[in-house]
């Protein structure tokens, strides 16, 4: 009798080894539908000066071309930055000046910066400078510009269009409130390959939409 209970004992322990060896992990199932995406984040507030430096409004440049590997890029950049104190009479300037015979023309002088760091030569910008005749006669627009265009094989060249162009050409949209400052215009030009500050090699188009304040420069008095 006693070895017929201990062997029913070693065979109830044998068929719980069984047992619990067929109970192992089965493969992964389906997994479930991705749950809703959370809310945005609220934006961080400004860093500190931001306000002073981009007060006077921006400009922004769109430059569409090929690289001198003859691959296509369009990219555009939002000049918004301007400095404060002493060098704003070079970058947000408007002065009025006589010339001939009672004639008179307001002279305008604005310059953006790609970045917040305005020193140095590998800043990042666009400049305007022209002059408007009261009577409406013809004029010229000078642009000067250095971006670093970097395109998405992360390949990068740099390029530094500069020239002269009649004002009625290159520019529409007009505008100048002289109580506010507030200037805007429309530009638009394509620069030839074979110009000496077009380093493409390939025909470079470049329009810009500005939107900036300028402040009246005036002649300290003698």
């Amino acid at each position: 009798m006693k070895q017929f209970l201990k062997f029913g004992l070693i065979f109830t322990m044998a068929t719980s080894g069984l047992l619990l060896t067929a109970c192992g992990d089965g493969d992964p199932g389906i997994s479930g539908a991705q749950g809703e995406k959370g809310d945005t984040g609220d934006m961080g507030s400004d860093g500190e000066g931001f306000d002073e430096l981009t007060q006077y409004g921006n400009i922004v440049v769109r430059y569409k071309g090929a690289r001198i590997d003859n691959v296509a890029f369009d990219k555009t950049f939002d000049f918004k930055f301007s400095p404060n104190g002493p060098d704003l009479a070079w970058t947000s300037s408007v002065s009025s000046y006589e010339y001939g015979e009672g004639q008179s023309a307001l002279a305008f002088e604005l310059s953006r910066y790609h970045s917040a760091m305005m020193s140095g030569s590998s800043t990042s910008y666009v400049r305007f400078s022209f002059d408007k005749p009261a009577d409406g006669s013809e004029s010229t627009v000078n642009i000067e510009s250095q971006v670093a265009i970097i395109s998405d094989d992360k390949k990068s060249f740099s390029t530094y269009p500069r020239f002269e162009l009649p004002f009625s050409q290159a520019v529409s949209e007009y505008s100048f409130n002289a109580a506010t400052g507030e200037l805007m215009f429309e530009f638009k030009c394509t620069v030839p390959a074979d110009n000496k500050y077009n380093d493409t090699n390939n025909d470079l188009e470049i329009s810009a939409e500005v939107n900036v304040k300028v402040v009246q420069d005036i002649d300290t008095p003698k």
